[in-house]
């Protein structure tokens, strides 16, 4: 404790006696004739005590309580009186005087009086240590339990953010970091799906709403790897008052699931769709059976000829079919022969000019050389082009905005590949519907489209060891590049 004491009395006698005795009890005693010059030495000394008269000449006793206490409410202030003055100790006991002794000074009194004061100083002192290791403990386990859940947060094996009712990103955990990048500030949904706009039945826009959690089922797009089916849970974050402040969103990657879903339904979406062309070949078949049967007992061998090729027709197909079940099942090894590129880009026209010419587009080609060729599975290859063709004829039928519409697809060659073109100034599309393009059942044209074809010539191409590059902006068409090893 600071053993200083500020002594103020307008009697000298009194501030010799009592410093002496003071000064006997190890205190360390500065004195003052008034008020004012003991309130100028308080400010520069800052003692623990103050021992005032309360009749003193230029600042009594009780002013200079009063400016003691508005610059600094610890210090403990006893006030000597004379035993007419009792009013006047009274008030300086209200305006939180310590204590006050009178004249003639009692020596009992007087240590009593400091006692008090020094058994205030300490207690007080006591409290602000046990505050201090109070708070300190508190900040401990408080960083502690910090250092837990943060650890938590970042190692949980899922993408986790944390959203303001903007829908910006303000926190995230480090898979999200390392997939997506730190965007804290950026809004979800141009980190996640590239929109300029909130994405339709947002779970976080929801969970802000009513205050209860959603899930949600989405593809994102990491800003190093192929787009992402991941299930999306969201969870409010609320403060003191109850109030929802922010929304947890948290993403479990099931891209292998969905994998293991999509190949089933794609088998079984083929065999509910080729039964009912199984149904028509078998009655077929019958047909055939029926004339190789009624020619061999009449031996009308015209009649022989016809059934055997219409037996013989409609087992070619039931043989593709089979295949076809085959290659979504498990991939099948492709039946490569080389071709002219020229005449094979031709054949593709050919098969999709038709419905060029009733759609009203202009389809315009350039095939170039007609002497290099290429190896491929053409039974294969030929339907994955047709498809993407279609899909340029949907996109300018779509279109509204333009008078005219035009298609061109051409093809060039060099040394290690043939480079398919198909270029349409047809609706456009945004980065996301770019970025899952080729996600199965995922279609740009709503309840029109079953999301198969696209999915499918991606599959042939790829496993030609071929490529897929789109360009596209919406209003402004698009352009696929097709690449494929020579």
């Amino acid at each position: 404790m600071n053993k200083t004491i500020l002594l103020a009395d307008d009697e000298e006698d009194i501030r010799d006696v009592l410093s002496i005795y003071l000064s006997d009890m190890g205190y360390s005693v500065i004195t003052a004739e008034d008020g004012l010059q003991a309130l100028d030495i308080f400010q520069k000394e800052k003692p623990a005590i103050v021992l005032s008269d309360i009749k003193m000449p230029v600042m009594d006793g009780i002013e200079l309580l009063k400016q003691i206490k508005k610059r600094d409410p610890h210090t403990e202030v006893i006030m000597i009186t004379g035993h007419g003055d009792m009013d006047l100790a009274i008030k300086s006991l209200k305006l939180d005087a310590c204590d006050f002794i009178t004249k003639p000074i009692n020596d009992d009194a007087f240590e009593i009086a400091l006692k008090r004061a020094c058994d205030k100083i300490e207690l007080r002192e006591q409290i602000r240590v046990h505050n201090e290791n109070l708070h300190r403990l508190v900040q401990e386990e408080l960083h502690a339990t910090r250092r837990q859940h943060r650890q938590l947060f970042n190692e949980a094996p899922c993408y986790i953010s944390v959203q303001d009712s903007e829908l910006k990103i303000t926190d995230a955990n480090e898979r999200f970091k390392q997939d997506f990048g730190d965007k804290r500030g950026a809004f979800c949904y141009e980190i996640y799906k590239h929109r300029n706009e909130p994405c339709l039945d947002c779970p976080v826009q929801k969970t802000f709403d009513d205050g209860l959690s959603h899930q949600y089922e989405t593809v994102v797009s990491p800003k190093k790897n192929h787009p992402y089916n991941v299930l999306v849970q969201t969870s409010p974050i609320k403060n003191e008052k109850g109030e929802i402040t922010h929304v947890m969103e948290m993403s479990t990657n099931i891209t292998q699931v969905r994998k293991l879903q999509d190949q089933l339904s794609s088998l079984g979406l083929l065999i509910g769709s080729i039964s009912h062309s199984i149904k028509g070949i078998l009655t077929g078949m019958d047909g055939g059976l029926y004339l190789l049967d009624s020619g061999l007992r009449t031996r009308n061998y015209d009649r022989i000829h016809n059934g055997n090729e219409t037996v013989k027709l409609m087992a070619g197909r039931i043989r593709k079919m089979v295949l076809d079940v085959l290659y979504y099942a498990k991939e099948r090894q492709l039946q490569l022969t080389q071709i002219n590129t020229a005449e094979f880009a031709l054949d593709v026209a050919s098969a999709v000019k038709t419905k060029m010419k009733q759609a009203g587009v202009r389809f315009k080609t350039d095939f170039g050389s007609t002497s290099q060729v290429i190896t491929i599975d053409t039974a294969q290859m030929r339907p994955a082009l047709i498809n993407i063709l279609e899909n340029a004829v949907d996109a300018c039928v779509e279109d509204c905005s333009k008078d005219a519409h035009e298609i061109i697809f051409s093809v060039k060659q060099n040394n290690q590949s043939a480079i398919f073109s198909i270029k349409d100034n047809g609706m456009g599309m945004n980065r996301e519907t770019c970025e899952n393009m080729f996600t199965l059942f995922f279609s740009s044209k709503g309840h029109k489209g079953t999301g198969l074809g696209l999915f499918i010539s991606n599959r042939i191409i790829e496993q030609h060891g071929g490529t897929i590059i789109i360009e596209s902006a919406p209003t402004e068409g698009s352009l696929f590049t097709i690449r494929i090893p020579s």
